[in-house]
């Protein structure tokens, strides 16, 4: 396998001479790695054919793994193969993985108020409360810090969120009175919610262990995760009338469509639709032929 590191190393520099986030990095880096020692695996020496690419993504496939890994694989293979390699990437011969139109899972108002009273502590509980009143992506929560929080415009700061964009979320009175409290009780220095170092984030395996925990307690049986909470905190907006635009840039969407899926999910929906001729007092004089 030492003649792969030489391929990983150019491939590395290249994502980040293209400024891929840290995320989508590690992530690619993976997918590339798992992809070598499948490749190591045939024999072949150090030639890459994209038929190589090809049995590959379809052993993926038949090995069960789902749409989100497979296409991830997908795009860490097409960068390696266009970028690093320099071949033509035949996307009639490898085509992308159609997109699976699942909905999202939501939880309703109640058992998210159920769920957040059963965190395992106080901590816990401020970041569910967090999580659901600002719809944060987990990577976006966990590289929260304290410079970030607004208090005065009651709004958060999110900085390099998903596709490397910031943007600024509203935080609710409440939810900045709450994170108020936790600052007086754990005084974070650096990341808001940080692991056993106090300027280091917090992991994303105990964050989303933590929910789980109190998915538990509580005896909920949905699944329950820190995107399950973005997506109540976009459903439960719309169900309360939100504006579909500026739900779309609180959540930090790139389109339009993307935020209109939870419609789908609203128990009720009015759309209200109010004509401007309704409010204009026209003079109208029938009798004028």
């Amino acid at each position: 396998m030492q003649g792969y590191r030489k391929y990983l190393l150019e491939y590395e520099q290249y994502m980040l001479l293209k400024n891929y986030s840290k995320a989508t990095l590690s992530a690619y880096s993976c997918a590339l790695r798992q992809f070598f020692n499948w490749h190591y695996k045939q024999k072949v020496g150090f030639v890459f054919h994209p038929t190589h690419a090809r049995s590959y993504l379809v052993l993926r496939y038949k090995q069960g793994s789902k749409w989100q890994t497979v296409n991830g694989d997908y795009s860490a293979l097409l960068i390696f193969y266009r970028s690093v390699l320099k071949q033509e990437w035949d996307v009639e011969h490898i085509p992308r993985p159609r997109k699976e139109r699942t909905l999202p899972k939501v939880l309703s108002q109640a058992t998210v108020k159920k769920l957040i009273e059963h965190g395992n502590c106080f901590k816990h509980q401020v970041y569910m409360s967090l999580l659901y009143a600002t719809g944060l992506r987990l990577s976006e929560s966990l590289n929260l810090q304290v410079k970030h929080i607004d208090g005065q415009r009651k709004k958060i700061r999110v900085e390099r969120g998903k596709g490397a964009k910031d943007r600024y979320v509203d935080l609710p009175e409440k939810t900045l009175d709450l994170l108020r409290q936790y600052y007086l009780s754990y005084r974070p220095v650096s990341f808001l919610f940080y692991g056993n170092v106090i300027n280091q984030p917090w992991a994303a395996r105990s964050a989303q262990h933590a929910l789980k925990q109190a998915a538990g307690k509580a005896k909920i049986t949905q699944n329950v995760s820190p995107h399950v909470l973005r997506h109540c905190y976009a459903t439960h907006h719309l169900e309360s009338g939100t504006n579909l635009i500026y739900l779309k840039q609180q959540m930090g969407h790139a389109n339009l469509k993307t935020t209109a899926r939870y419609i789908q999910l609203c128990s009720h929906y009015q759309l209200q639709v109010q004509h401007p001729v309704q409010n204009m007092d026209i003079q109208y004089q029938p009798n004028r032929r």
